[in-house]
């Protein structure tokens, strides 16, 4: 039989869920989180790469080339993250970075043909992984849900904007 102390902590922690599950922020964040923890091991294990690091392969290999800052800006890192993960696929020999020809200050990336072996396992596993989670959902309900996540993502910058003016709190 719980314990007085227990039947409020589990009562105080249905509340706190009930709540959070209202809220569509905490719902993306706890659901990135959780994708995100059951990719990791896996991605480690098969790639030798960090969700980062594969993303970062995905994303080269998806524009056939790109700059360091297209990257961090697109991810929403600081470019020093972006740089460790760069170097260290550098070093794999997954991608190369070569002086962009247009503009002599710039440089970009693009996959090796081992980085493209890499790229198309990220991009499988991915989809996969995608398509089983959005199963649950009919057809026309995923097209709704990434239009409208098509359209909230509109919405981060000037989001972030008003943050940064003190917007928002009370």
């Amino acid at each position: 039989m719980p314990t007085d102390f227990e039947a409020r902590r589990t009562e105080a922690s249905q509340a706190a869920d009930d709540e959070v599950g209202a809220h569509a922020l905490a719902i993306i964040s706890v659901l990135y989180n959780r994708v995100v923890a059951g990719a990791a091991a896996s991605v480690r294990k098969r790639l030798g790469l960090s969700l980062t690091e594969a993303k970062i392969v995905f994303f080269v290999g998806a524009s056939g080339a790109i700059t360091a800052n297209q990257l961090a800006r697109d991810f929403g890192l600081d470019k020093a993250a972006i740089s460790r993960c760069i170097t260290r696929l550098i070093e794999m020999g997954l991608i190369v970075s070569e002086r962009d020809r247009q503009h002599a200050a710039r440089n970009r990336l693009s996959l090796t043909e081992a980085g493209q072996a890499s790229c198309e396992a990220v991009a499988h596993f991915t989809f996969a992984r995608e398509k089983h989670l959005l199963s649950v959902l009919s057809a026309m309900e995923q097209r709704a849900f990434l239009e409208s996540l098509r359209k909230i993502l509109t919405m981060v910058d000037s989001t972030n904007a008003l943050v940064e003016a003190g917007h928002f709190w009370p």
